[in-house]
């Protein structure tokens, strides 16, 4: 009884074991390390507070799909024209001076239209962050 019990729990441990080398994530079938795998993008947007900013490139057709509440309505056939074009930025820097509070500095700046796109450490006299902007 005992053999059979042991035996039995042998041959599930081999089926376990290898259906979990049979199984294998999408991402494990690509011909070599590093190959992307088809792009599956689902953006949800629950409300005017939350929307996200889209942007697709690329020279093949994308087909979207949408579910909206309202729904959006493109009549069947109908082509929308899109451009792909290449963002340009401005940058500058700007010294947080020790003790200074940096959100006011940022604040400030954010409101003229600046996001932050990295710091350097200063010196004792403060911090330099690089802003950035579209053209």
């Amino acid at each position: 009884m005992r053999t059979i019990l042991s035996s039995g729990v042998a041959v599930c441990l081999l089926i376990g074991g290898g259906a979990a080398l049979v199984a294998r994530a999408p991402q494990d079938g690509t011909l070599q390390p590093g190959q992307p795998t088809q792009a599956r993008v689902l953006i949800l947007n629950r409300g005017v507070e939350e929307a996200v900013p889209v942007s697709i490139q690329g020279a093949e057709p994308v087909r979207v799909n949408l579910a909206t509440v309202p729904t959006v309505v493109v009549a069947p056939g109908a082509v929308v024209q899109t451009q792909a074009t290449r963002q340009s930025w401005e940058y500058r820097d700007v010294r947080v001076q020790a003790g200074q509070s940096a959100s006011a500095v940022l604040n400030a700046e954010g409101a003229a239209g600046w996001e932050t796109a990295g710091f350097a450490i200063g010196d004792a006299s403060g911090t330099i962050v690089i802003l950035k902007r579209p053209r």
